[in-house]
């Protein structure tokens, strides 16, 4: 949290931000702030702070200025007056006030309001930040965001102005750009339809990984997609973001190679156990001018379709998990033309462009530092803004000599595929965070959230988000205190003991790269002798917290965020019982032959699956509806609805990514993986040798697929 300093009422600017980079500010809207507040909060908000001064794009030259700064200057009287660079720098310093004075707090998935702030007089706030405050992860728009519509977006792009963040992703919308690029070089529209992936996958299809898996999409989603994405722009303009949008690669159709028989092309590995049909992307050489003329092309008419020169940041990955030729090893000279050709097709058309990249290819694919010299040393230093991707576990920036000069933004990823498990580390992203700040150097340029779904393990967020708003460590047991009486509006020693418990605990997790993520097995295909393994004495952190439940329930009640987080304790809890109880038993009675004890257990396996079940947040029948909601088209209506289903289960046709994106919810708890489970025993029941690769082969057959595809 920032700290509060008695000071004469009088401006003055710390020089903290020595690295930044010229990143576009469209002309905005000063006053968007109160638009926030008006739809997020109860009317005394607005009354709390009637004087909000914000500076003007043409006041910061029209250029994201050095450093995110806000003040809350507070007479002696109590009357406050906000002074800001940008709307959202003034909305944090808003929201952090009345999380910090208010009890009061607007999360991703809910808002808790007290009726008014503590008496607060005579005081200056400060707060101040890196120049870049970095919001996206391009799977999150399939993870989570596949079937939004406008509403779950202005509510969120409110929580994204609250939350102080500047530059946000924004790939939606780029296939009717796409669709009108690719026709106008010969090829057909139905041809294109084994090119765009369905609606879920889409995350996949943009990174160069999949190709017409789900079978396509429609013209009329494609304007749909193209339709929001452009609303969600002009709301971030107006709110003073700066929205990050794509440009070229290289990946193409296929038809492409026959209509351009003089060009060179290069056939991209196939993506995690994918065929050809659906993956092994074509790419054209960036030796090629076909690379140039395609990537202009792009590029002009984004433009033209979005309204001119609204941003000069785009995103391009061109080698997002797979290797960046079809051989093992790296060619220099080819991934360091590949860089210029992508940064060219881009400058060709915005003289001012920034190339945004992603530094997960290097870690994830162990790229040798020659490589990503070669690589990096293609663009000029100050054109390139790096996402250091999983900084809190592995910070490439450490590996690569802070990307050989090249600025970059330090952001969390925590999450993987969406899974609920209570898990993370808030000290080490505390003390990470730090380091960065005071080893990096001057080309550390920001920090930012870059999770692949949201909905989950809210705590790890507003932590970072706090982190990225101080130059200094937080002290943490204030930091807890605060968040517990911000997120249920109340003060009270009970709700900040339990958050305590739970940072000692499931938020101070080990984890370093290399090793197996954490993952309950219970959500995993069934096998014998896997067990919960947590980090903390669980018998001792368990009956501590549930010794807190029944004062928690009576002075919380149905309070909204506290059920959720209630809900998030209790599944843990029951899931540890089922896994390293009941599932512990079963493979005990399996080895001794005790099929009458099989039959007991496996009862109670059942049993214990609904009662998970009863502490879901969300239920995943909501998921399949709003895939079908969306959806325009006949056949859409029949093909979103699967879609949403395998990619939450085998995710993919013979389940290249089974479980990946698993989820706690009601419908797949009980239906789906206690299903499982129950499959699993009634095997058992009948071999009395455990063959798994023949239980692997007919629980797909018999369980995993058809759930999959039977849209629940």
């Amino acid at each position: 949290m920032p700290r509060l300093h008695v000071v004469l009422l009088c401006l003055i600017w710390a020089n903290s931000a020595t690295g930044s980079i010229r990143v576009q500010l469209a002309d905005y809207d000063k006053d968007s702030w109160r638009g926030v507040l008006q739809r997020v909060a109860p009317d005394w908000v607005l009354e709390e702070f009637p004087d909000v001064r914000v500076s003007s794009a043409a006041e910061n030259g029209f250029q994201l200025p050095k450093a995110g700064k806000a003040q809350i200057q507070i007479s002696k009287h109590g009357k406050k007056v906000i002074i800001a660079n940008t709307p959202t720098d003034a909305l944090n310093a808003i929201h952090t006030y009345l999380r910090s004075q208010c009890l009061s707090q607007v999360s991703w998935s809910n808002s808790s309001f007290s009726s008014g702030c503590r008496k607060h007089t005579s005081d200056l706030l400060t707060f101040e930040s890196k120049q870049i405050r970095y919001f996206g992860n391009m799977c999150t728009f399939s993870y989570s965001f596949a079937w939004w519509e406008w509403p779950q977006w202005e509510r969120f792009i409110d929580w994204i102005a609250l939350s102080g963040f500047n530059t946000v992703l924004m790939p939606l919308g780029q296939e009717a750009i796409w669709r009108d690029v690719f026709m106008g070089l010969g090829v057909e529209r139905d041809e294109l339809d084994a090119y765009f992936t369905s609606q879920t996958y889409l995350a996949w299809h943009r990174m160069g990984n999949l190709k017409g898996y789900g079978g396509g999409l429609s013209d009329a989603q494609m304007l749909n997609d193209f339709n929001l994405a452009k609303r969600i722009i002009n709301r971030l303009l107006e709110l003073g973001i700066t929205p990050i949008l794509p440009t070229f690669s290289g990946f193409v159709p296929d038809r492409l190679e026959k209509l351009s028989p003089t060009s060179k092309f290069n056939r991209l590995p196939c993506w995690n156990n994918f065929t050809s049909e659906t993956s092994c992307l074509l790419s054209v050489s960036p030796f090629d001018p076909l690379f140039q003329k395609i990537g202009s092309s792009f590029l002009r008419h984004q433009k033209k379709m979005l309204g001119g020169d609204i941003t000069n940041l785009y995103s391009a990955d061109p080698f997002n998990e797979v290797l960046p030729s079809d051989s093992a090893k790296f060619d220099a000279k080819f991934v360091k033309q590949t860089a210029q050709a992508i940064m060219n097709s881009c400058r060709k058309v915005d003289k001012n462009c920034i190339w945004v990249l992603q530094s997960w290819s290097f870690t994830y694919d162990q790229w040798p530092n020659w490589a990503i010299k070669s690589f990096l040393s293609a663009v000029p230093i100050g054109q390139m803004l790096i996402l250091d991707l999983y900084s809190e576990v592995v910070p490439a920036w450490q590996m690569t000599s802070s990307f050989h000069g090249h600025n970059f933004v330090w952001c969390m990823l925590h999450n993987f595929g969406g899974s609920r498990e209570l898990r993370g580390n808030v000290q080490k992203v505390d003390k990470g965070y730090q380091l960065a700040l005071m080893k990096a150097g001057s080309n550390l340029v920001g920090a930012g959230l870059s999770m692949e779904a949201i909905d989950q393990n809210y705590m790890m967020y507003q932590f970072m988000i706090d982190r990225m708003w101080t130059q200094e460590p937080i002290p943490l047991n204030s930091w807890l205190k605060s968040y517990s009486e911000s997120r249920y509006s109340a003060d009270f020693k009970v709700a900040h003991k339990f958050w305590t418990i739970l940072a000692g605990s499931f938020y101070n997790q080990p984890e370093k790269w290399g090793n197996p993520r954490f993952s309950v097995f219970l959500y995993h295909r069934p096998a014998f002798g896997k067990k919960i393994e947590y980090w903390f004495p669980v018998e001792e952190t368990f009956t501590h917290l549930e010794s807190l439940v029944p004062s928690l329930l009576h002075i919380l009640g149905d309070h909204p965020l506290f059920k959720e987080d209630l809900n998030d304790v209790m599944r843990a809890i029951t899931q540890f019982e089922i896994g390293n109880e009941a599932a512990l038993s079963l493979t005990e009675a399996f080895l001794m032959e005790d099929k009458q004890q099989i039959g007991t257990t496996c009862e109670n396996l059942m049993g214990m699956f609904q009662k998970l079940e009863s502490y879901s947040n969300r239920d995943v029948r909501d998921w399949i509806e709003d895939a079908k909601s969306i959806a325009p088209t006949t056949e859409e209506r029949e093909v979103f609805p699967i879609s949403a289903s395998d990619i939450l289960t085998v995710w993919g046709p013979t389940g290249q990514n089974l479980d990946y994106a698993h989820r706690e919810w009601a419908g797949l708890l009980s239906g789906y993986y206690g299903r499982r489970w129950q499959y699993f025993c009634d095997w058992i029941l009948e071999h009395d040798v455990f063959n798994h690769t023949e239980f692997s082969v007919s629980v797909f057959r018999d369980v995993e697929r058809p759930f999959s595809i039977s849209a629940v």
